[in-house]
């Protein structure tokens, strides 16, 4: 459920070690500084490895880092991490390698970034899925991508995603992974700045070890899923007429038809600013009922994207543990 996390610590003075065995590079940056009233001059290095981004900033007192802890165990993130102590670990040993300063446990790193993710074996249904899902509207800004064959949701501070995996794989690490194959990747990103987090835990500034946790990566990605219709059925639209006939009755039945009908022509977002607030969500909540909203953008069914009990995620790792 964790892939990649960003975090930093405020301990410094930190430098880079053994520059000339590591490609760090250095960049100067020029600002003015209101509180002093004149331009001050800010070092910042920056390390870029396949395991670990680093930086070295504020006058040597920052440093940050960001990492997926997947890749740092099983060499892609693929497979599920539900246990951040032995990927930290490992991170922490890989900082300590190249960064000189006082580097303390990194649960205590405050934290930056962190995403949360589900994998769905959906198969031959994936286009399927991506299909359906390009209508479904979510925060601010929604787009269709060929980029790795998804659909992404996104405002300033928070992302949601939702790709073919395999596909992402193939093209950002170069990898033919075949157990990745008819895997739908579902994603949450979120960002310090949303204060997502924030709320939920009632920290100002939560630690990595506060965030870290299987039941907040799973809380977050089922409540994901319900706000955004998800884990219900999908059913082609082609089967309202009789769905809606038998549900609700020939008048509302026939209400409700040219609802999806404008639904197909205007989209989800477009219907939510033309309809009044109350006939917006009654109607909504039918349909959705129903496996309607949105329908399945193909003559087949979907199953709804439904997370497994976390007492299962928790036995599985488990088990691929002892197995390793």
């Amino acid at each position: 459920m964790f892939d990649t996390v960003a975090a930093k610590f405020e301990k410094g003075p930190y430098i880079p070690k053994d520059a000339s065995r590591n490609a760090w590079e250095t960049r100067k940056h020029d600002r003015f500084d209101a509180k002093l009233g004149t331009r001050m001059e800010s070092v910042v290095h920056t390390l870029n490895l396949d395991q670990v981004r680093i930086a070295i900033m504020g006058d040597a007192g920052i440093l940050w880092f960001e990492s997926s802890l997947p890749k740092l165990i099983h060499g892609n993130n693929l497979a599920s991490v539900t246990s951040a102590a032995e990927p930290l670990q490992l991170l922490w040993e890989c900082l300590s390698d190249h960064v000189g300063g006082e580097i303390p446990a990194l649960e205590h790193a405050e934290y930056m970034r962190v995403d949360y993710c589900h994998n769905f074996s959906v198969g031959d249904a994936l286009q399927d899925y991506v299909a359906t899902l390009g209508s479904v509207a979510f925060l601010k800004h929604r787009r269709t991508t060929d980029g790795h064959g998804g659909v992404e949701w996104w405002n300033a501070n928070r992302r949601v995603r939702a790709y073919d995996k395999h596909k992402e794989i193939l093209e950002m690490d170069s990898k033919d992974l075949p157990e990745a194959r008819g895997v739908l990747r579902f994603e949450i990103q979120l960002r310090k700045k949303s204060q997502y987090l924030q709320r939920r835990l009632q920290e100002k500034s939560p630690a990595l070890s506060a965030i870290l946790q299987p039941q907040i990566a799973y809380a977050c990605l089922v409540e994901t899923l319900n706000k955004m219709c998800l884990d219900l059925e999908f059913v082609p639209q082609d089967d309202a007429r009789s769905i809606l006939d038998g549900a609700v009755g020939f008048r509302r039945a026939t209400r409700r038809l040219g609802i999806l009908r404008r639904f197909q022509s205007d989209g989800m977002q477009r219907m939510r600013t033309i309809s009044a607030r109350s006939s917006y969500y009654a109607d909504k909540a039918v349909l959705r009922r129903l496996g309607l909203w949105p329908p399945s953008a193909t003559e087949n069914r979907l199953p709804g994207l439904v997370m497994p009990p976390l007492e299962e995620i928790l036995a599985n790792q488990a088990s691929m543990s002892v197995e390793v």
